[in-house]
């Protein structure tokens, strides 16, 4: 490959909620920030050597992307530092960058560009204080047990603690699925953990759409609730409560575009494909045959842009994002592509010639942000007793695939055909409406 670069990775063992195994990312994620090496937590095997094009090359991530499987982001160190200190300069308001380079609490999985941050956060604050270590409790939280109001307490109690002692801020990050299940606690224990959650300086939300009365019934509790927007693409939330960080800029593009051109253009209601040109964006793609691929990114009058496949409305310089512009189901914080779980319906030898059509889509849910749910349609002369054993054995199949257990869909229907369009094609926005018909 001409002008390939050969490269070694920072590659810690796979994650596995532990205090230990967190560790040992906070370690490779160290690394990384001081530039001792490249670190891969990409969705495959790393490739022997890099294009001349991701020279710059500090992190590898995955993300669904919006079509096909799991793609690989390549991050410069530069685009990760430029996130972290933007956000710094937002959390420490009036009282300065300062106040926003203080202890973080990780309590999301190192495995997506959310968690990583958490972590590079505080390797960022240590650097600039001078400090030997990372500003993260003394004692890590185990993140493999269920997050309940018992688990947060005894995460959140040391880690305030240190906070205070040290003279810092404390912060921490939640998808909406976590911060929802601590309210919802009613018992001591949940008043106990939301008035320590009311003590952290800020609680970044994001991974997914947070529902306007969470967010109001947070705040009205005494959560200091910042909405975040952002992917992997942009080293992580670029807009925090509807505003963009230092250095970003927004616009719109039609809808059914690729973002082409640098004139702002939206349909006559205002809402347009989100297109963001910032000093946080990825360097582009990687293949796990080391080639690259940029094809989300373009350069305009206003620089390089990443072209997201958000559909968004601004107004007063605040962004709204009405919903996706493909397919991906958001659940829980994490990203499902339904083709990925039909797939699986489609190659599980215990489904082998008992449906004759499915189809996964997402509807809302309170808890979840989407639910997943899977509509089936069973092979004609199905009886009553096989119909009710298919409804338990889509599930029961699916858990013991290789699919990641969040996409696992929560809800299995069973349904007489599978909506189609004029050319045969799924119609997913009919079947949309029969599963949030049927799941009220």
């Amino acid at each position: 490959m001409s002008g390939a670069l050969r490269t070694s990775w920072l590659r810690p063992a796979p994650f596995h909620g532990t205090p230990a195994s967190l560790t040992e990312h906070v370690e490779a994620v160290g690394a990384m920030m001081r530039g001792e090496g490249r670190l891969w937590l990409g969705p495959f095997a790393p490739p022997a050597s890099l294009p001349a094009e991701l020279e710059q090359t500090a992190l590898v991530v995955p993300t669904s992307g919006s079509t096909g499987g799991a793609k690989a982001v390549a991050l410069a160190l530069s685009a990760l530092v430029a996130s972290q200190d933007a956000t710094a300069r937002r959390l420490g308001g009036d009282a300065g960058p300062a106040r926003g380079h203080g202890l973080w609490l990780p309590l999301l999985p190192p495995t997506h560009i959310a968690g990583i941050q958490v972590i590079a956060r505080a390797w960022r604050a240590a650097e600039l204080r001078d400090r030997p270590g990372p500003l993260l409790p003394g004692e890590l939280p185990a993140l493999a047990t269920h997050f309940d109001a018992d688990a947060f307490t005894a995460a959140a109690e040391p880690a305030l603690a240190e906070a205070e002692a040290l003279g810092v801020a404390a912060f921490t990050s939640l998808v909406p699925t976590q911060l929802a299940r601590l309210l919802a606690d009613r018992s001591r224990a949940g008043a106990r953990a939301i008035e320590l959650l009311g003590r952290f300086e800020a609680v970044l939300l994001g991974g997914a759409a947070t529902p306007p009365a969470l967010l109001g019934r947070s705040r009205a509790a005494g959560v200091a609730a910042c909405t975040t927007y952002g992917s992997s693409e942009t080293a992580g939330g670029c807009v925090y409560d509807g505003a963009p960080l230092d250095g970003v800029r927004l616009r719109l593009a039609d809808p059914g575009s690729s973002g082409d051109g640098g004139a702002a253009v939206s349909t006559p209601d205002g809402t347009g494909r989100l297109v963001i040109a910032s000093p946080t964006l990825a360097l582009g793609y990687v293949h796990a045959n080391g080639t690259a691929e940029a094809s989300t990114f373009r350069t305009s009058p206003e620089g390089r842009e990443f072209v997201t496949s958000d559909l968004a409305r601004i107004e007063d310089g605040r962004l709204e994002i009405l919903g996706r512009a493909d397919d991906v189901i958001v659940t829980g914080g994490r990203k499902v592509l339904p083709q990925d779980v039909e797939r699986a319906l489609d190659a599980h030898p215990d489904l082998e010639g008992r449906l004759a059509g499915r189809v996964v889509v997402g509807v809302p849910d309170p808890e979840w942000g989407e639910r997943l749910v899977a509509l089936v349609a069973p092979t004609p002369g199905t009886s009553a007793a096989e119909r009710t054993m298919l409804a338990e054995l889509v599930p029961t199949a699916l858990r013991h695939s290789l699919l990641p257990a969040h996409a696992v869909p929560k809800t299995t229907l069973l349904v007489e055909e599978i909506p189609l369009l004029g050319i045969g094609k799924i119609d997913r926005s009919a079947a949309r409406r029969i599963a949030s018909s049927r799941c009220r």
